[in-house]
């Protein structure tokens, strides 16, 4: 099986009217519906997950003691799938092939997150999960989950409004999470700070040498000895790094908070794809939220930092409103940490591609526009977490 990222765009499975039966009655809260003609086509997506298995929009009418009423819902199924990644792979992405419940692509964890009622709880009005309306087990070490058809608009096109008001409801969320301090679950996915990925993406920190001391100036100018010397400083100081993120308060965090999971709609947040949810500090979701709407925006260095510190600046207003507890300061720790191991550290793999081309080809990209700004961000990134690391541990 090769790895990701998997491309699904398969035919709809074979459903009948029984299949849809329950959580069709679930979504319009009828015991009595009964679905009668429907309809469906798969959604198109690339996913780095390997418990993806396919999305699906299923739409119909059903009959009741109230009349015929039309529905939507959407069909997500997921799946165990083995993968023996290599050195490559893990420098690429998180997945390292392990498949217990903590391992990042765990197959089951969205499911036993959506099913249970550890989401609802610290959920309001301004930022909730997406509605699950029914986990069904399948042969062959499957999932199908049927799941609320949300309307809104999608991340990818929000203005910056939104993005901040998102940042306001989601301290809202964090607050009530730590004052209702979830259950230990042995499936809360591990934080991408203590993936094994990180250290695939250490060992490359020499090829971003290669680039500093090459004869080619253009690499020398995108990859000064300074950038080298701080990444070496993520490299020797991540223990210490995994501490500080550890002794922060801890509650639940989504962890994939990408446009893509994303949907505003009549002034609240709904959030998809919880396959990586677990415990964790309030900053490491900010950060996510943040920085992968920037990248997206292609934004540069000074506007990725002023839009961090501006949905700092929300969020604390939204924990605030929630009653709290959030202290601003540890949120701004991890959100530095994990912009800088999630965000900064994959510069050496632009550094990587970069040399394995010829001396043409690599001075040419070098000096494209988007790739100088690319490395600019990931730079600032690193950089700004420079003094958190020469900082000895809290707690």
């Amino acid at each position: 099986m090769s790895g990701p990222p998997y491309r699904h765009l398969g035919t709809l499975p074979g459903l009948t009217a029984e299949d849809l039966r329950e959580p069709v009655r679930a979504l319009l809260a009828d015991p009595t519906a009964r679905v009668r003609a429907f309809t469906g086509e798969p959604v198109g997506y690339e996913s780095w997950s390997r418990a993806s298995d396919g999305l699906y929009v299923v739409r119909g009418t059903a009959s009741s003691d109230g009349g015929d009423r039309a529905w939507e819902v959407v069909l997500k199924q997921v799946r165990y799938r083995r993968w023996q990644p290599g050195r490559r792979d893990l420098a690429r992405q998180i997945d390292d092939g392990g498949d217990g419940p903590a391992d990042w692509a765990y197959w089951r964890r969205e499911a036993l997150a959506l099913a249970s009622p550890l989401l609802d709880a610290a959920a309001d009005g301004g930022f909730a999960a997406v509605r699950c309306l029914g986990v069904v087990p399948l042969p062959g070490e499957r999932l199908r989950l049927w799941l609320e058809r949300v309307d809104g608009t999608p991340g990818d096109a929000w203005t910056a409004r939104e993005l901040l008001d998102t940042a306001e409801c989601l301290g809202g969320f964090h607050a009530r999470s730590l004052r209702q301090q979830p259950p230990h679950r042995a499936w809360w996915c591990r934080p991408f700070v203590e993936q094994a990925a990180l250290h695939a993406r250490f060992a490359l920190i020499d090829r971003v040498a290669d680039a500093a001391t090459s004869a080619d100036p253009a690499l020398r100018r995108l990859f000064p000895q300074e950038t080298v010397t701080a990444l070496r400083m993520l490299s020797r100081r991540h223990d210490e790094a995994v501490r500080m993120l550890r002794s922060l308060p801890a509650g639940l965090v989504h962890r994939d908070l990408t446009p893509r999971n994303l949907f505003r709609t009549a002034g609240r947040t709904v959030a998809i794809d919880w396959g990586q949810v677990g415990l964790g500090p309030a900053g490491e979701d900010l950060a996510t939220l943040t920085l992968s709407s920037a990248v997206a925006a292609n934004l540069e260095p000074g506007a990725t930092l002023a839009l961090g510190a501006e949905a700092a600046a929300r969020h604390h207003a939204g924990t605030a409103a929630a009653g709290g507890p959030c202290d601003p300061e540890a949120v701004a720790l991890a959100f530095r940490l994990v912009a800088a191991y999630h965000f900064g550290l994959p510069l050496v793999r632009v550094a990587d591609r970069l040399l394995a081309g010829d001396a043409a080809a690599r001075s040419e990209a070098a000096d494209d526009p988007d790739i100088r700004r690319r490395v600019a961000v990931m730079t600032a990134l690193v950089e700004q977490a420079q003094p958190d690391l020469r900082t000895p541990a809290r707690g």
